[in-house]
């Protein structure tokens, strides 16, 4: 397969050098338009065989990289789940907390608060909790 690659190159080398031999010693334009093509064509060649010759080698460092490594995972996408707020009758705060929570809220997990009832946290100047919303 280099072969080919060598020979687009070999090709597109000839082509240019050829074309800028006839122009050289052209001084009207028109004269020189059938130099400057050959050479376009040489120039469009080795870039070709260039271009092959790259994807070819990444072709080849991504056979490797599978071999030596293994496939890449297939990254699973995270679905996304609603879940309606967890019903607690039990509302907890304490003193010198602006707002109250259920007993299940995430921000009071952990707390040693006591169980009151609605209007004793609202009698307290308390308001409901944003996160759980009592």
């Amino acid at each position: 397969m280099y072969v080919v690659y060598a020979v687009l190159a070999v090709l597109g080398a000839v082509l240019f050098f050829i074309g800028t031999g006839m122009v050289g010693n052209e001084t009207v334009y028109d004269d020189q338009v059938p130099g400057i093509n050959l050479a376009i064509v040489g120039v469009v060649l080795a870039n070709a065989a260039g271009v092959l010759l790259l994807l070819a080698g990444r072709r080849s460092v991504t056979t490797r990289r599978v071999a030596v490594l293994g496939a890449v995972p297939v990254a699973q996408e995270k679905v996304a789940t609603i879940t309606a707020p967890a019903s607690s009758a039990h509302l907890v705060g304490g003193e010198g907390l602006t707002h109250f929570h259920r007993a299940d809220c995430a921000m009071a997990a952990g707390r040693e608060w006591p169980e009151l009832d609605r209007s004793a946290h609202e009698r307290a100047g308390r308001t409901a909790c944003g996160v759980c919303k009592p």
